[in-house]
């Protein structure tokens, strides 16, 4: 935020306002922010904010009607199919990542079942969760324990959608840049055979060398 004041100040942009809040602030924070935004004269509205903060602070706007105003937003909250409940943001522009399909990750994680998940703390949690119910028999809760006829599958969730995956995406093609060229550093053809040193003690900057996938990565990001 604090960049994006400073260029617009250069380019002659004037900014009535910058607030900031978090979503465990009270809620007369967001409030008071509601009513900055109310009140003001500006018409456009630029918002660096994370998808959940941003709904809350839609959800206070919506409570009593405001001027119209132009919304612009960061990749964060600009993209989330949810935003559309809010009909005052129709129009809002922003930057969004390309999104791409990661071959093979639905059928991964859709690949889950009770047993698999009881290995997991994490995914126990999520999975008690999702289908509102416990692994394990406890007091402490008045959820009924699960009974194994949940289907992942049948979940309508952001985990189950894969169809939006952007950040998720680029961290994909990282992974796979950097293990492109680690593979070419320790990795020598010779005519139809490829030679691997697995034991090769490699520094950041001879990864570097190998960066041809990486170089083609960074472009790609910038565009």
């Amino acid at each position: 935020m604090a960049s994006f004041l400073h260029a617009a100040r250069k380019e002659g942009i004037c900014v009535e306002y910058s607030e900031s809040f978090y979503r465990t602030h009270p809620r007369s924070r967001i409030q008071r922010v509601a009513d900055v935004i109310r009140r003001s004269t500006a018409k456009v509205v630029v918002a660096f904010i994370s998808t959940g903060d941003m709904k809350i602070l839609l959800e206070e706007l919506s409570r009593k009607p405001s001027p119209p105003r132009q919304w612009i937003g960061s990749e964060a909250w600009v993209t989330d199919r949810d935003m559309l409940r809010f009909s005052f943001l129709a129009g809002a522009i922003g930057f969004g990542i390309e999104k791409s399909v990661i071959p093979g990750l639905r059928d991964f994680l859709l690949d889950l079942s009770p047993s698999k998940v009881a290995d997991s703390p994490l995914l126990t949690m999520f999975w008690e969760e999702a289908f509102n119910c416990r692994l394990v028999k406890s007091e402490a809760t008045d959820r009924s324990v699960c009974d194994g006829t949940e289907d992942i599958k049948m979940l309508q969730s952001s985990y189950t959608d894969t169809s939006e995956l952007r950040i998720t995406n680029m961290v994909y093609k990282a992974v796979y840049a950097i293990a492109h060229a680690i593979h070419n550093a320790v990795c020598q053809k010779t005519d139809s055979t490829t030679q691997c040193d697995m034991f090769t003690k490699l520094e950041a900057k001879e990864v570097s060398k190998n960066n041809d996938v990486l170089f083609k990565l960074h472009v790609y990001v910038i565009k």
